[in-house]
């Protein structure tokens, strides 16, 4: 359960991404703020299952680790896509997801009209998934990417 909502939360942000730029002009531009908007507050919701779930836990057996395969692997090295979920995660992924919801929103309203709509709320959605990567991170090169593309989202 807490496995599942932790990607939950990560992907859908990046679902909206992917589906805002392969869609292009056939996503209406107001659409598009919906869309970026749903996401995220699907990985709030997704956050709040895992925090929840988590809670029925003692407090010795809240941290999890799920992974999705080995990128790299080799009998002395090991580099896998993986997700940690503990406390201090959970509290991040709260933070982003709920912040990213709240902003999402408001642009819907505040971009109104803007030439460029659907690239704001493609850029938006990625830089909230890239966060959530960040912070949920389970090996350093794994923090690495999402730092990278948190860095990459704003020149985007």
């Amino acid at each position: 359960m807490i496995a599942a909502a932790a990607w939950v939360c990560l992907l859908a942000p990046l679902a909206a991404v992917l589906a805002i730029a392969l869609a292009g002009n056939r996503l209406s531009r107001c659409a598009s703020g919906y869309l970026a908007t749903g996401s995220t507050v699907v990985s709030f919701v997704a956050a709040v299952t895992a925090l929840v779930a988590m809670l029925g836990h003692s407090a010795g057996d809240r941290s999890r680790v799920t992974t999705a395969f080995g990128l790299i692997e080799t009998h002395a090295f090991s580099i896998k896509l993986a997700l940690l979920v503990d406390p201090l995660a959970l509290v991040m992924m709260l933070v982003v997801s709920g912040v990213g919801s709240l902003i999402v929103a408001y642009s819907i309203g505040y971009m109104k009209g803007e030439d460029e709509e659907r690239r704001y709320f493609a850029y938006i959605a990625f830089f909230v998934f890239s966060m959530l990567l960040l912070v949920e991170a389970a090996n350093f090169f794994i923090l690495l990417v999402g730092w990278g593309l948190v860095g990459l989202s704003p020149i985007c």
